[in-house]
């Protein structure tokens, strides 16, 4: 056991060293912002709305493999009103942090080619992705109708599991820009501060961004 997971790091060691260089530069870093919507999946108005802004650290291992280590902050918020709890008049808003880990899976390698008129370029432009990972989750609620229930006591903590889907493009050898959007699964039902006894899940929200990126 110990001797396959030494070929298998050796392997992945291996191919970071003789993956190609573009433009006389190794290029295995990249840092990555993203902003973009967030969506809400709680007991309170059932589905809220919010924002999200991403920064991000990722080394690339392999052509087709990255790890990459985030840092986001959000804002959801959501009502009773419209919904089938409308007499129950609660609102929340809620501030999110998330301190993960991932790896992106590409579809598609990188490299160089011929274009029109026989001039060299950057094949392909359009790269996309899957990517899973997960980690800590710190959350803050806070009720701000008169009418809803006081806040229960529960942890500001839990931790989360995601999955998503994205592309990256190619603006030249050192900025690309793209878009990404993937599912977060918490292990708490009180993203909005309120647990219903008749609540059967826990809290989730999905994530969406539109990524600018620089590589070193």
């Amino acid at each position: 056991m110990k001797r396959s997971i030494f070929s298998f790091l050796l392997i992945f060691l291996s191919g970071s060293a003789l993956y190609s260089q573009i433009g006389g530069r190794q290029t295995f870093f990249e840092l990555q912002f993203g902003v973009g919507p967030t969506i809400m999946l709680t007991d309170i108005g059932n589905i809220g709305y919010g924002g999200n802004i991403e920064v991000t650290g990722k080394y690339r291992l392999h052509p087709h493999l990255a790890l990459k280590a985030s840092l986001a902050g959000g804002l959801g918020l959501g009502s009773d009103a419209g919904t089938e709890n409308e007499s129950r008049g609660m609102q929340y808003y809620s501030f999110i942090g998330e301190m993960t880990g991932q790896i992106e899976f590409y579809l598609l390698k990188e490299g160089r080619g011929y274009g029109k008129g026989g001039l060299q370029g950057y094949k392909p432009r359009v790269r996309p992705y899957l990517y899973a990972g997960g980690g800590p989750l710190f959350f803050f609620p806070t009720h701000t109708h008169e009418n809803a229930a006081e806040l229960e006591e529960f942890s500001r903590f839990t931790v989360i599991l995601m999955g998503g889907a994205g592309f990256l493009y190619r603006v030249n050898a050192d900025i690309f820009w793209g878009f990404q959007v993937g599912g977060r699964m918490t292990t708490t039902d009180f993203l909005d501060g309120f647990s219903p006894e008749a609540s059967k899940a826990n809290d989730n929200y999905i994530s969406a961004q539109i990524l600018i990126a620089y590589r070193f």
